[in-house]
Parts: C-alpha cells; sequence; structure tokens
C-alpha cells in the first residue's frame, strides 16, 4: 500500500505540473494571438482609412491639384456615418480574410470583431477660413514647381508700384475737372476782345495786336476732343467687341464666401499654409487655376474669375467693368509720369500748351492748360492702354516716346477715335499680367474664400451642381473597439490627412 501511494503522487505531481504547464502554454498562444489581433486591428485600420482617402476627388486634383474627400450626398453636409460604413467595410477584410470567399477560404487563425467604431476627429476644406485649401494649395504648386514664372511678375510688380507712385504725386496737381471754368475764362476772353474791336473799329482805329506765341497753321486746339472723350464710358471706348462681355451672374447666397458654412471637428491641418516663402507658392497656384476676360471659364458660374477675385461682384460685367477702372488709374498715373518726365514728351507738353492758350485768348493761363492737357492726354492714352491690354496686346509699364501711342492733335482731327490706335509692345506686361500683379498685393482673408468660391462654382459647373467644398475632408481621426479572441476588447486609433500634420 505505502509503495501504491508513492507512485499515485508522483502521477499527480505530473498531472498538475502539466495542468499549470498547459495553462502557460494557452495563456501564451492567447497573448500572442492578442497581440497579432492588436496588430492585425492596427493594420486594418491603415488600410481602411488609406482606402478612405484614395477616394479622393479626381476633378478637383486634375483642375487644381488639390486633393479633398467629397464626403457630401447630394448637397447635404459631409456624410461622416458613410465614412465609417466605408472605413469598417475595408477594415473586415482585413479582420475577416474569408471575408467574399465561399469556396476558397483558409483557416482564420486569428478571432477579431469589431465592437464599435467612430469618427472622433475631422477637418474641412473650408475650416479655419480655408487653411487646409490654402495649404493643398501650396502643395500642389511645390510638387509642380509652378511658380517659376513669379520671379517675372515680382519685377513687374515691384516696376508698376514704382512708377504708379511717381505718377501719382503729378496727378495731383492736374484735373481734367478744372476744364469747364478754363473753357468760360476762353470765352469770356474771346468776348471782351470782340467788344474792344468792335469800340475801336467804331473810333476808326485798329486795335493793336497782342503779343502771342506764333501758331502754326492749320493747329486745332484738342481739348474740346478730349474732354468729350473724358465724358464717355470708359467700357463703351476700351472694350473691342461689346459682344463679348460675360452676361453671366451668380446667386451670392449659394457662395462659399457668402453662405453658412459647415465645419469640422478638432483637427485644423495648418501644414503647409500660405505665410512666409508659401505665400510665392500660394499666389502662383492663385494666377496659375483661374479664368479671366482674356481666358474666360466657360464652365463656371462667373466666366471672369481673376476679376472676381479682385473685386467679388456678382456678374462678369460688373468685375470687369470694375477691373478696367483700376487699370485706367494705374495707367494715367504712368502716363501722367512720361508726359512730365520724358526728354522729348515734356517739351511737346508745353509748347502744346502754349499754342492752346494762345488760341483761347488766355495765354496767361498757360499753367493752368498745361496741367489740364496733361491729364486729359495721360487719359486718352490710358484708353488706348487699356484697350491694347483687353485687345491682347502688351503695354509698357513705364512709357517713353517710342511706346507712346496718341499724338492730341490727331485725336483732335478725328473726334477722339482711338480704335486703330492701340499696338503691341515687346517686352510690356499683358491684361492677365496686370490682373496677377493685382492678385499678389491682396489680403488673403479676401482672396482664399473668394477662390473657394470660384473652385466651388467650377465644379458645379461642370454637371456636378450639389458639389460642396464644406463637405469635402482634407483630414480625419478615427477610434475603432476591436474584442480579440472574444476575450479582451482594445481601441485602434488612427489619423490620416493629405498633408501631413
Amino acid at each position: 500500500m505505502k509503495e501504491c501511494r508513492v507512485r499515485g503522487s508522483v502521477t499527480i505531481y505530473f498531472v498538475l505540473m502539466m495542468c499549470v504547464l498547459v495553462s502557460l502554454i494557452m495563456t501564451s498562444i492567447i497573448s500572442v494571438k492578442v497581440s497579432a489581433g492588436r496588430m492585425q486591428a492596427a493594420n486594418g485600420a491603415d488600410q481602411a482609412l488609406y482606402s478612405l482617402f484614395a477616394r479622393y476627388d479626381r476633378q478637383l486634383m486634375e483642375e487644381y491639384g488639390l486633393f479633398f474627400l467629397n464626403a457630401g450626398s447630394g448637397g447635404s453636409d459631409a456624410d461622416i456615418g458613410s465614412c465609417i460604413a466605408l472605413i469598417e467595410d475595408s477594415m473586415d477584410y482585413i479582420l475577416h480574410p474569408n471575408k467574399g470567399l465561399a469556396l476558397l477560404g483558409g483557416k482564420n487563425l486569428l478571432q477579431l470583431e469589431r465592437t464599435g467604431s467612430a469618427v472622433t476627429a475631422y477637418t474641412l476644406a473650408t475650416d479655419a477660413g480655408g487653411i487646409p485649401f490654402e495649404a493643398q494649395a501650396v502643395q500642389a504648386v511645390k510638387e509642380t514647381a509652378a511658380a517659376d514664372g513669379m520671379a517675372f511678375l515680382q519685377e513687374k510688380l515691384t516696376e508698376r508700384q514704382k512708377v504708379e507712385q511717381e505718377g501719382k504725386a503729378l496727378m495731383e496737381n492736374s484735373s481734367a475737372d478744372q476744364y469747364g471754368a478754363v473753357e468760360a475764362a476762353s470765352e469770356e476772353a474771346k468776348k471782351e476782345r470782340e467788344e474792344a474791336a468792335e469800340e475801336a473799329a467804331a473810333r476808326g482805329e485798329v486795335l493793336p495786336e497782342e503779343e502771342s506765341v506764333e501758331v502754326p497753321e492749320g493747329f486745332i486746339n484738342p481739348l474740346p476732343a478730349l474732354y468729350r472723350l473724358y465724358r464717355k464710358k470708359v467700357m463703351d471706348i476700351v472694350v473691342p467687341d461689346k459682344e463679348r462681355i460675360s452676361g453671366r451672374s451668380v446667386d451670392k447666397n449659394s457662395l462659399v464666401s457668402k453662405r453658412q458654412l459647415s465645419t469640422g471637428l478638432g483637427i485644423i491641418d495648418a501644414t503647409g499654409a500660405a505665410g512666409g516663402t508659401d505665400n510665392l507658392f500660394y499666389m502662383a497656384w492663385v494666377i496659375g487655376h483661374f479664368g479671366s476676360y482674356a481666358h474666360p471659364k466657360e464652365e463656371s458660374c462667373l466666366a471672369y474669375q481673376m476679376e472676381y477675385l479682385l473685386k467679388g461682384k456678382y456678374k462678369d460685367k460688373d468685375n470687369l467693368s470694375a477691373v478696367i477702372g483700376d487699370l485706367m488709374k494705374v495707367r494715367q498715373a504712368a502716363n501722367m509720369l512720361c508726359l512730365y518726365t520724358d526728354p522729348e514728351k515734356s517739351p511737346e507738353l508745353s509748347m502744346l500748351a502754349l499754342f492752346i492758350g494762345t488760341v483761347m485768348f488766355i495765354p496767361e493761363a498757360e499753367p493752368v492748360i498745361k496741367a489740364i492737357l496733361a491729364a486729359l492726354w495721360a487719359y486718352a492714352e490710358s484708353l488706348v492702354d487699356v484697350r491694347a491690354l483687353l485687345s491682347g496686346y502688351k503695354v509698357a509699364i513705364r512709357k517713353d516716346r517710342t511706346t507712346w501711342q496718341t499724338d492730341v492733335e490727331d485725336l483732335a482731327a478725328s473726334g477722339g477715335n482711338i480704335e486703330n490706335l492701340p499696338r503691341d509692345c515687346a517686352g510690356g506686361i499683358s491684361y492677365e499680367e496686370y490682373l496677377a500683379t493685382f492678385i499678389m498685393v491682396m489680403q488673403r482673408r479676401t482672396l482664399t474664400p473668394r477662390a473657394m468660391d470660384m473652385v466651388e462654382s467650377y465644379v458645379r459647373g461642370s454637371g456636378r451642381p450639389d458639389f460642396r467644398l464644406d463637405a469635402c475632408i482634407s483630414a480625419l481621426s478615427v477610434r475603432i473597439s476591436i474584442r480579440s479572441e472574444g476575450r479582451v476588447t482594445f481601441p485602434v486609433e488612427r489619423s490620416i490627412a493629405y498633408l501631413e500634420m
């Protein structure tokens, strides 16, 4: 009996040890499977997010180089529920490798089940005044080296601003509005001279001739013709083809910059947003992606997009008119500078003022007449310049006698007709380049909302009327709860963005 108890104790000891060993092995196996499940779940979450963000809006990418996930549905806000469904569906192919395989499936060594999922944060293209939008635009230019031409535009901008500043100082002392007073003084002087001549004739005397400048034979006072030109509507003169002017308009309440926008939750991806050096890239993107009068964007609700960026009006015609007004101011300053500083135009201006003062019987008013003539002549030259720009020609930023286009005596003879005067200037600046220099000095808080207006407008006009930029996602975070081996539940948190955060 004693010997049997000894043998039984060994067996019991062995059984107990085996139970402990098996438990340890099973625990190790479960631990390994849970750890493998964590990795599998993490990989599944990553793949699901990559799969979701691979559905970026192709039209935005192809037309503008922008990567956004269009989560809108039928003109509604971003459908986060649909995003979760797509994430879950994609993730299930990792959690359950046999998904969709009825006959050829193999053994799944890991038991993983989703117990819940939610989007914890997301950023929309329009959040924070469009910072994600700007960041995407900057990245698009960096990747395509599309900013190469900006050095040229910066040079032209600097030159334009310098000429404009110098010309403005001269414009302050010249005004075409004084013409009425000078004309009245001329009529009064002429009447007085006629009365004096009649009185002298009645006495049998001859009125002595006054000392005056010898005026060339056939000289025509250009001021009346120039003033009539000054009083006409600018649009009627400078637009070469009136029928070409777009009649399009837009409902302001449909624009990104005017309507109440949806907002994201939590994440704001500010990486790459325009600022410092990146501002150059952002401006390059803006200048390179929008239409204008020179090259209308037919699919957009407003064809003159660059003009809209500058002026923000809701009709193409109004934006064009406002931009033409700005061009006229800039060109007047440049042309005034030429009239007063060019070694050939300046003496011609003074000589013409003397001739005009003589024929108007008010030679003493020559300084005032010179100022009026300079203002009207610079204005007429500016009309020709702007008409040239709208005709597709280039215009010199700083004028000299070789690039000057008008002759006041010819204008007087033709009644102010300028239709055939515009010509191209090699080395000058085009209409769209002028607009670009205007855009380069805009405040971004004004420019970016208008740029988003035009991007959305283009997409809507090309066959997607319900498209909304404030339903486009640029970054997203998710939390997914996973139960592994029926025992352990753990969360998987992942974030993804089209730009690094």
